[in-house]
């Protein structure tokens, strides 16, 4: 490796930036955010997002409260079979997931869906309850 000061900080700059990088990785797609136990989430769509890093859904409950309901990746959602045509705003949901572990935050990472008479397991190894 070149002992040239510069390169040194290039080289420090770049291990920093894939370091941040992976720990932001590991932080959004695991599991350790969310709750042990499975709950049962019911609501209204309100918007749909297909897309990176995550599908999600925004479901309006009885109470006036708006979660987000976080789906798998793209592809594993769309192996699950969702689109972005398999619900749209004003339909029912149930989600079945696991809500975020922080005090207030009204966010929930599904392991199946049920719109209509559809029912969407994002994640089949995870799902613990009917």
């Amino acid at each position: 490796m070149s002992q040239h000061p510069r390169h040194r900080r290039q080289v420090a700059a770049g291990l920093a930036m894939l370091l941040a990088g992976s720990s932001a990785a590991v932080a959004h797609h695991g599991w350790s955010w969310a709750e042990e136990e499975q709950v049962e989430l019911r609501g209204i769509v309100r918007e749909v997002y297909v897309g990176q890093p995550h599908p999600t859904l925004r479901v309006q409950t009885t109470d006036n409260e708006v979660w987000i309901v976080e789906l798998g990746n793209p592809r594993q959602t769309a192996r699950a079979g969702f689109t972005a045509a398999s619900a749209a705003p004003g339909v029912q949901v149930v989600a079945i997931g696991h809500r975020s572990r922080a005090q207030g935050e009204l966010r929930l990472k599904a392991v199946r869906l049920r719109i209509g008479e559809r029912t969407y397991d994002i994640y089949p190894d995870r799902i613990t309850r009917n």
